[in-house]
Parts: C-alpha cells; sequence; structure tokens
C-alpha cells in the first residue's frame, strides 16, 4: 500500500502517469477514488497524484478534537515535500478547495496554479447561505454516527438552499465500487472532527495578497451560493478565471468531469508558470 509520513500521519496516496505534477485534494466525506476516476484522463501529460485526507480512506487518523483547514493545508505541504513534487498543480473540490485556498496563502513557492472545483470562502452572502453553511454544521456534527438521519438533514438543506436536483448518490457509490479500495467508510467520529474544522473556516480569513499564482475558480451550474464566491475570489486576485461548468450540480466532478479536465487543461497551458519554474 502506497503510504508516506507527511506531518506526523501516514498519508495513502496513488498517481498515474508521468510530466507536471498534479494534485487532487477530494472533498469532506470521500477519498482519493473520485480524482483517480474522474481525473485520469489528465494522466496521459501529468503525474496524477491522488491522495487522502487525514480520517478519510486509508490515511491515519490522530486522535485530536477537530481537523482545522491550516491543519490539512500543512499535511498538503508534507505531502509535496515528501513526494519531492517540484511546483505541482493543485486541484482542491469542495473542501479540497477550501484547502487549496488556504494552501496558496499560506504556501504561495510550494505551487505553480491552483484550481477549485465548487470551494467557498469563509465569507457568507446571504442569510439564506449563512443557514444553510453554519446552522447545517451546527446541526449535523453531533449526529455524524446517524447516517439516515444526516441525509434527511441534508436533503432538507438541499431544499432551502437550490431548486435543482443534485447528482444521484449511486453514481458516487459507483465510482467507488470501480476503483475498489479497503477501508472507504469515513468513521462518523472522523467526520465530526472535520465538520469541526469547516465550522472554525467560516468567518475566518484567507490572506488572498499572498496568493502569488494563476488560480482557476470552477463551480457548477446548478450549484447554490458557488457563483458569488467564485466571483468572490476573481475580484481579490489580480490572476484569476472563473468558469460555471455546465449541467452540473455541486457535485460537477461526477456531472460533467469531462469540461473540468478540458478547463484543466486550457488553464494550465495559458496561465501557470513558465516552464524555467517547473521540473
Amino acid at each position: 500500500m502506497p503510504v508516506v509520513e507527511a506531518n506526523g500521519t501516514s498519508t495513502y496516496y496513488e498517481e498515474y502517469g508521468e510530466g507536471k505534477p498534479l494534485v487532487f485534494v477530494h472533498g469532506a466525506n470521500s477519498d482519493h477514488q473520485i480524482g483517480a476516476e474522474q481525473l485520469r484522463p489528465l494522466s496521459d501529460e501529468y503525474r496524477l497524484i491522488v491522495y487522502d485526507l487525514r480520517g478519510h480512506g486509508q490515511t491515519e487518523a490522530p486522535t485530536q478534537e477537530s481537523y482545522p483547514i491550516d491543519l490539512y493545508a500543512e499535511d498538503l505541504t508534507a505531502l509535496i515535500d515528501a513526494l519531492e513534487l517540484e511546483n505541482p498543480v493543485v486541484c482542491g473540490l469542495s473542501l479540497g478547495g477550501m484547502i487549496g485556498y488556504r494552501f496558496a496563502a499560506r504556501y504561495p513557492d510550494e505551487l505553480s496554479a491552483l484550481v477549485t472545483v465548487g470551494a467557498p470562502t469563509p465569507r457568507t452572502f446571504s442569510l439564506r447561505e449563512r443557514l444553510y453553511r453554519v446552522e447545517f454544521t451546527k446541526l449535523i456534527t453531533p449526529l455524524m454516527g446517524n447516517r439516515r438521519v444526516i441525509e434527511g438533514i441534508t436533503w432538507a438543506f438541499e431544499q432551502l438552499s437550490s431548486e435543482t436536483e443534485s447528482v444521484d448518490l449511486d453514481d458516487i457509490e459507483r465510482i467507488r465500487e470501480s476503483h475498489p479500495c479497503e477501508n472507504t467508510e469515513t468513521d462518523p467520529s472522523e467526520r465530526a472532527r472535520m465538520m469541526r474544522g469547516v465550522q472554525a473556516y467560516i468567518g475566518s480569513s484567507v490572506d488572498w495578497y499572498r496568493v502569488d499564482v494563476p488560480v482557476l475558480a470552477l463551480y457548477g451550474e446548478n450549484e447554490p451560493f458557488a457563483e458569488r464566491h467564485a466571483e468572490h475570489v476573481d475580484s481579490v486576485l489580480d490572476r484569476c478565471r472563473v468558469a460555471e461548468i455546465p449541467d452540473a450540480s455541486h457535485n460537477s466532478h461526477v456531472d460533467n468531469p469531462e469540461f473540468i479536465v478540458e478547463r484543466i487543461r486550457r488553464f494550465h497551458a495559458e496561465h501557470a508558470r513558465p516552464a524555467s519554474a517547473e521540473s
């Protein structure tokens, strides 16, 4: 089993292809398998690295009260150092994009470009969004051990946040089954630690002035609140591009992965650091 010691944690990872390194950071309650399947076409020109966040998949879960976003960012830079990656492109989905924003601000010399997909910033832009993001996390964290309750609360808040229908969870299960590995179900206590970190992220800050790399902020056409966050990132960064993913919800990596792959290729070709800064 490929693991690397990163920031005091045994981190599980897989890699495909050769070329410019691209590190994929998955979303909450997920694992590396999403990137392994949906971004695999990029391995024809990239060295694609997918890994499990601490407390997810096959990565070690150290005992602690919460997993702050800053800690995940520290884990990411430790992984990059351990694998001796030279200025990789970092692509973060949802929670992974939140980690990407913090990582790019804290370690601007460690990456060549950042791509985020459906990633919220720490801000909230409306009362409805605040109810969804703040109250939802408060309700769901103590109930992490009861999956049916979680699904019911999630459905209710989806109705509050959007009139569109999210992707069928069976699609995500299909991806997991097509790329089997052991221990893919996130432990309830680990989910609670992750959610506490998300709670702390909401209302915090990102040192945007330190982000010195090109950024591509993608969001699903039918995704609630995400467009406003992408626009905010565009307004505070000099080198940012924003794109809407057609026919996609928050699970855009399942709804329209072809669009994401094509935009990553185009963005990196046009805006990433020149070859002299790469390996």
